[in-house]
């Protein structure tokens, strides 16, 4: 993988909200529960791949003739290469990880809703990933009083410069709040 065509853009590692842009880098501490307000949006950087890139991934991971040959891609519906659903999800992985997942005060990841691949991941384009938040819900355990812990639930997105969306998904993750909170 070059560092020129997969490198991470940390620099547009800003959310926006009602209440103007969201900073999530060079923090002191962790994301909690409570700061985290649905609507959120993040911007969370960009990356791309290029066709050897898209090859090399495919050829170990979805051996598919779209995905390895140039000429029975090239006579295919996509009319060329494109990379597979995994090599999409893993270039969303890169980014989101890097610069947000990272700075979430997380116990765990829970799962993936309404993953989709409306467009197909093209070589060398570049694409913007971003992240809302949708809902973040305490995680009671039992009949437990208080929980130190929310579940948080996104959409998260990888779009290309033209708005069109290679991946749409909705990551689920189990965060912790920074002050336990009551049931109601």
């Amino acid at each position: 993988m070059s560092s020129a065509s997969s490198s991470l853009s940390h620099q547009a590692s800003t959310g926006v909200s009602a209440d103007g842009p969201v900073r999530i880098t060079d923090r002191d501490e962790p994301l909690y529960a409570e700061d985290l307000l649905v609507g959120d949006v993040y911007e969370l950087g960009t990356t791309c791949a290029t066709e050897a890139e898209i090859i090399d991934f495919a050829r170990r991971f979805d051996p598919l003739p779209i995905h390895i040959d140039p000429t029975a891609a090239a006579a295919g519906p996509f009319a060329g290469i494109i990379g597979s659903a995994s090599h999409s999800m893993a270039l969303y992985s890169s980014v989101a990880s890097a610069v947000f997942v990272s700075q979430l005060a997380l116990v765990a990841g829970k799962g993936v809703e309404r993953l989709r691949f409306p467009n197909p991941l093209r070589p060398d384009a570049v694409l913007t990933a971003s992240i809302e938040i949708l809902d973040v819900t305490p995680r009671f355990r039992g009949e437990a009083a208080t929980t130190d812990r929310a579940d948080l639930r996104c959409r998260g997105q990888l779009t290309e410069a033209d708005g069109r969306p290679v991946l749409t998904m909705e990551p689920l993750q189990v965060i912790r709040y920074r002050v336990p909170q009551r049931r109601a």
